[in-house]
């Protein structure tokens, strides 16, 4: 018999919270625009500048702060989604 896995209530109320990227547009080689989104306060910031490489989705997108309401990703110990980039880790464009 199969069981759910328990989950920490702490864990449960952070999850889903930070910034998430919304949307990728105008992509040259690795740079690119990206729109975010505030998953507790459904702020948006619109076309920042982005680098498409495994470091800037893993590190730098979980750190971004967002200007309405100051949470982040890190701040609350939430794992980022897994994005891929256009290219692969390693291949010179």
């Amino acid at each position: 018999m199969l069981t759910d896995k328990p989950t920490n209530s702490a864990e449960e109320s952070n999850k889903g919270e930070g910034m998430k990227v919304t949307k990728r547009s105008d992509q040259f080689r690795r740079d690119l625009l990206i729109d975010l989104e505030c998953e507790r306060c459904e702020a948006t910031e619109h076309k920042i500048r982005a680098y498409d490489d495994t470091n800037f989705w893993v590190k730098v997108v979980p750190s971004f702060k967002c200007n309405n309401c100051g949470a982040s990703s890190v701040d609350m110990g939430i794992e980022p989604e897994w994005t891929s980039t256009k290219y692969p880790e390693g291949f010179q464009v």
